[in-house]
């Protein structure tokens, strides 16, 4: 029982990260993009999205350790959080975008101590998932 649950678990999360990375390359690149258009009306968002979803298959045939790859993506995530996140910054403080709604100081510091951390874990991270450790 609990060996389905965790295979179930894990089905699910392989298909929202599929879906999350599928709308983040659509929207990136002005492509026409969601679940309820029919394929051929987003075919590069159906695209991307079955390539995503076939090579996380693939990942499991080939025979990699789930725990190794799951600790190795924590670790990239980390890597890529510092990037993904400092545009946010500049833009919840832009007052002609958000106006009143603009971060304080409070929000600023907690926002900056997030990436500072996440660039510190990365550092420490990133290699030893590389080179074992």
């Amino acid at each position: 029982m609990f060996a389905a649950s965790l295979g179930i678990a894990c089905f699910g999360a392989a298909l929202e990260v599929s879906l999350d990375t599928a709308y983040i390359v659509a929207q990136a690149l002005g492509w026409n993009w969601g679940e309820n258009l029919h394929p051929k009306e987003a075919a590069r968002f159906s695209l991307v999205y079955t390539v995503f979803v076939f090579s996380a298959s693939l990942l499991m045939v080939v025979g990699i350790d789930p725990l190794q790859l799951t600790l190795f993506s924590m670790a990239v995530t980390a890597v890529i959080l510092p990037p993904v996140i400092i545009p946010f910054l500049v833009l919840m403080n832009d007052r002609s975008y958000v106006g009143k709604y603009r971060n304080g100081w409070i929000s600023n510091s907690v926002v900056i101590f997030t990436i500072a951390l996440a660039f510190v874990l990365a550092i420490i991270a990133l290699p030893l998932e590389i080179f074992g450790g």
